[in-house]
């Protein structure tokens, strides 16, 4: 079904919006909220009754609600000042004004019809539904499906043929074959081109600048940022292939070429350079770029500005304009508006995102709470800052995904999400964040629809990759796992959020051979990181190499001693070892810890014990909590025991795992 308002064209089959042939990028909540109210027209839909239907009576705040009515507005060139498309009539919710013509078969007709029709059952994927009951409530695609069809039938009675409305469906059934080929054929052009434009454009390493002269403490984190914003500015250029910022990072405190060759040997060039204080508020941003094979020296120069306004913002713009012009990469006019453009012209909201952003860089859960802190500092002063916004919702994400229970933090990644498309609603990075978060709480097509808008917005972020990694991962096509991986580690290879869930992506769909040599190119680039020795050790046990199992666990608690996974990953190797009485002094150890622990890998820990009673109830627990590991249910080898039982079919029922669900899912 297919909806025209003014220029703009809803496809309610494909879940896309778009306006002449451009495709806009929309959050599925939003989209969900303009085709009820489209399907609702005639009368005024309340407050309740929109968050009845689309959050399925989740408990939800106003502002969430209206942010969405801001955002479909926004999409739809409506605001609330002019309100010509939706709305809001106050105390009682809001209607849709606009004229809506519906796309039919062969022709356009404006659609006048009523919208008594009750909505079929659907399954159970709508965004942040009751966690512990599949969702009775359809989507509105559903609906509008189901009344197309109803259109389609009636329209082939008055024909009064039905041997006619035989081979109209035949021809419908072959069309959308067709389309559905098409698409996934020109998705995989897609793929194609990124990867070989990926391998035919020069290809820099941007190290962290370091600061001259005095106050170095004081000033690094500064420094800092300007890497981060000199990285991003490189990044809009497409002729370039820049190595993101998680990886770049991880060169701060060895930027010697022999360490990068040993690190990414595929680097062509490397960026260096260095802030000097000279004295407030004047500075000197510097750069060098040399090549990494044989160290010559291509181009070098400096920057004067000041740090008290937004002259210093141009510097390091000129600076990634100096980097392509040496390199003869011409830069299209589009890209240098956006090299161009200013993140914030609030000199004191910048200071407060630099300093949460050396917070989040340390990623200990106290060091992400203050980032979030900071971040909202940032944005009081100015509510149109995108980069604090988006930063702030990886915060809340990357909480969600190690540190609280993700049913509390899920709600907040998608207010800021949320908020931050109502800023830019073709934000690449905000669609992945939410796309990420959405698989950590097994939200299948919402967060289908949310990584495909970030790919289509950006093709080159390695995190929306890792999220269709662990999206086939979850359905059990390692094949794709591979395919997504790949792509992502091409992107982003010194990535530790990658190293990690890479891992487990692999060795949750039975490819524990992959798996096993993901964790040990990983552990050699990454030899401190003690969370990708604890994963390790989960594929050595599958493996069967128990000693190696224990060592990398062992291991992995020296390196996060105060982490309570290390201690289940422990466990669970001597578990597999069958020293099984050292498996109940470990579980006691995390059960008496007072923080956050994953209840799925306690239940895995217990099943080992043969305790299948106790692994019930802690998957149950991990429903409630809606646990990240759950997205791994339906194919984790360690669950293998269960397999047989209803309760365990029962589970996955209630993920969205099932064998009917999974059927639906698009791949």
């Amino acid at each position: 079904m297919k909806y025209r308002i003014d220029e703009f064209e809803i496809d309610t089959t494909l879940f896309q919006l778009s306006k002449g042939e451009q495709p806009i990028a929309i959050e599925p909540k939003v989209f969900d909220l303009i085709i009820y109210l489209i399907a609702n027209r005639s009368r005024v839909v309340s407050r309740d009754e929109l968050f009845e239907n689309l959050w399925q009576g989740r408990e939800v705040s106003d502002t969430s609600l209206s942010n969405h009515i801001k955002i479909a507005r926004k999409v739809l060139q409506d605001s609330g000042e002019r309100q010509s498309v939706i709305k809001t009539v106050r105390g009682r919710g809001y209607q849709f004004i606009a004229q809506v013509q519906q796309v039919g078969d062969h022709d356009i007709e404006t659609v006048e019809g009523d919208n008594d029709n009750k909505d079929e059952p659907a399954d159970n994927n709508s965004l942040i539904d009751s966690v512990n009951k599949p969702s009775s409530i359809s989507t509105s695609a559903n609906f509008q499906k189901s009344k197309s069809l109803a259109g389609r039938i009636s329209r082939a009675k008055k024909l009064n043929a039905k041997s006619g409305l035989f081979l109209v469906v035949i021809f419908l059934i072959v069309c959308l074959t067709l389309v559905w080929q098409l698409l996934i054929t020109n998705q995989q052009d897609l793929s194609k081109t990124d990867r070989l434009n990926n391998q035919s454009r020069p290809y820099i390493l941007v190290v962290p600048f370091d600061v001259s002269g005095r106050n170095k403490e004081k000033w690094q984190p500064f420094a800092d940022q300007v890497t981060r914003e000199v990285i991003l500015k490189l990044r809009q250029i497409s002729g370039l292939k820049v190595v993101p910022t998680a990886s770049a990072f991880t060169f701060k405190n060895d930027k010697t070429h022999k360490f990068i060759k040993g690190q990414i040997p595929e680097v062509q060039y490397v960026l260096s350079g260095f802030v000097d204080i000279e004295a407030e508020p004047n500075l000197r941003i510097s750069g060098e770029l040399s090549t990494l094979l044989d160290e010559k020296l291509l181009w070098n120069d400096s920057f004067l500005t000041e740090i008290n306004n937004t002259n210093f913002f141009k510097a390091q713009s000129d600076l990634a304009t100096a980097v392509s012009k040496s390199l003869k990469v011409a830069i299209l006019d589009k890209e240098a508006k956006k090299i161009g453009k200013h993140h914030t012209s609030n000199i004191k909201a910048y200071e407060n995102y630099v300093a949460g952003q050396q917070q989040l860089n340390l990623l200990t859960h106290e060091s992400l709470k203050l980032a979030i802190e900071l971040f909202d500092k940032a944005i009081k002063l100015d509510p149109s800052f995108e980069q604090a916004i988006v930063a702030k919702a990886n915060a809340y994400r990357i909480i969600m995904s190690y540190y609280e229970k993700p049913s509390e933090v899920l709600p907040k990644v998608v207010d800021s999400v949320l908020q931050a498309l109502q800023v830019n609603p073709q934000s690449a990075e905000a669609y992945s964040s939410l796309g990420l978060a959405y698989i950590f709480a097994w939200r299948w097509q919402d967060a289908w629809q949310m990584l495909n808008a970030a790919k289509q917005a950006d093709p080159n972020i390695a995190l929306t990759e890792l999220g269709f990694a662990l999206y086939y991962s979850g359905l059990g096509e390692p094949d794709k796992v591979k395919q997504s991986l790949q792509y992502a580690n091409q992107l982003d290879p010194l990535n530790i959020e990658l190293a990690d869930w890479g891992h487990w992506a692999l060795a949750m769909t039975g490819e524990n051979k992959a798996a096993i040599d993901w964790a040990n190119a990983k552990m050699q680039l990454h030899p401190e990181v003690g969370i990708i020795y604890s994963g390790a050790s989960v594929s050595a046990s599958i493996a069967g190499e128990h000693l190696r199992a224990i060592e990398l666990a062992k291991r992995g608690i020296e390196l996060d001693s105060g982490g309570t996974y290390p201690l289940l990953a422990l466990a669970q190797a001597y578990g597999y070892a069958e020293q099984l009485d050292k498996v109940m002094p470990l579980l006691l150890k995390v059960e008496q810890d007072e923080r956050y622990v994953c209840p799925y890998e306690t239940a895995v820990t217990y099943l080992l014990l043969d305790d299948k009673d106790k692994t019930f109830d802690l998957l149950n627990q991990a429903v409630k909590y809606r646990s990240n590991c759950l997205v791994f249910t339906k194919n984790d080898p360690r669950l293998r025991p269960l397999h047989e039982l209803s309760k365990f079919d029962a589970l996955l029922t209630r993920i969205g795992l099932d064998g009917p669900s999974v059927s639906r899912y698009k791949r």
